[in-house]
């Protein structure tokens, strides 16, 4: 018989030198995460009163691993990493309780990227608030607010059956991006920073990571419709579109409180219009396309001719 003693922060990591003891009816102290009970069901033991081949546990202070070490069976147990290799600090800290919250069972083991959505959007806007106010310390609290969602989504991705990641990963990842788009990193004169120079390099390096074929690849659809207006617009003109491209019914928002008034809500209304103008402007970047033009080979007078439809009638309209 075997007792397993598992990382209590991290229970889901399973020595390699235990997977062959898994084989064998396996039971659990009660502090054992729920999530790991529930992917080693398939060899838990079935009666109460078996006595269970291997105990697995996170606890060696737990009565029943006691005796069970006492009594002199083995025990195989999740080493810790290196100290060198550990995290460190607060924001260790967090990410381990983060870890935990996740494996002990509770509401936090039911959650998925998509139930987590609107918490994401409320933390953001409450930050919003927390900036326009200036008080530094409701800043400090909001972002850690908004850091536990990061952690949360993290945490989330690790428990996936492919295309798994940690927090680590993400951190990676935006190392990863910051030094490969900020060349001025690697200057070590100490001379100023040209800021035109470090947006242009950013620019050209977030380019080159990302081929896409529209200018507005990439911006969030699902975002609030004035945001939204304001970013189709900008990256298109970014890109070389005339403003007399873009309908006065984009630029403008009307609202109509007209008596009896029952068609969209100006939030609808205008993401409406956006859309319908995020649509010509792709259409014409794929008509430039047949012509061997790139996104970023069109200019003002390209963009005229391979627009879809008349240019906009300006003057303010309204629906």
């Amino acid at each position: 018989m075997t007792v397993l003693l598992l990382d209590p922060l991290r229970p889901t990591l399973v020595p390699v030198q235990a997977i062959a003891l898994l084989t064998q009816p396996v039971g659990f102290t009660e502090e054992v995460p729920v999530s790991v009970r529930w992917r080693l069901a398939s060899h838990t033991s079935r009666t109460p009163d078996d006595r269970p081949e291997v105990l697995v546990s996170t606890s060696r202070d737990n009565p029943d691993v006691r005796e069970r070490i006492d009594r002199g069976e083995d025990v195989v147990e999740a080493r810790d990493r290196p100290a060198e290799e550990r995290r460190t600090g607060a924001l260790a800290d967090a990410v381990d309780i983060m870890d935990r919250l996740r494996t002990l069972g509770g509401w936090e083991a039911t959650q998925t990227h998509a139930s987590l959505r609107t918490y994401l959007l409320e933390e953001t806007y409450e930050l919003l608030d927390a900036i326009e106010s200036g008080d530094a310390v409701a800043v400090r609290e909001e972002l850690g607010d908004l850091l536990l969602q990061v952690l949360f989504h993290a945490r989330i991705a690790a428990d996936a059956e492919t295309d798994a990641f940690d927090i680590e990963d993400v951190a990676a990842t935006l190392v990863a991006k910051l030094t490969h788009r900020s060349p001025h990193l690697a200057d070590t004169s100490g001379a100023p920073v040209d800021i035109a120079a470090q947006e242009r390099a950013w620019e050209e390096r977030k380019a080159a990571e990302k081929v896409r074929g529209s200018c507005l690849d990439g911006v969030a659809s699902a975002q609030p419709a004035l945001a939204l207006a304001q970013q189709v617009t900008t990256r298109a003109v970014r890109a070389g579109l005339p403003t007399d491209l873009i309908p006065d019914d984009v630029l403008a928002v009307r609202i109509d409180v007209s008596p009896g008034h029952g068609g969209d809500s100006a939030e609808d209304g205008l993401r409406r219009r956006v859309t319908a103008f995020a649509a010509d402007v792709r259409a014409a970047e794929r008509a430039a396309a047949m012509d061997g033009l790139r996104p970023r080979d069109l200019d003002g007078p390209a963009w005229t001719k391979y627009w879809p439809g008349d240019v906009p009638a300006h003057g303010v309209s309204g629906e």
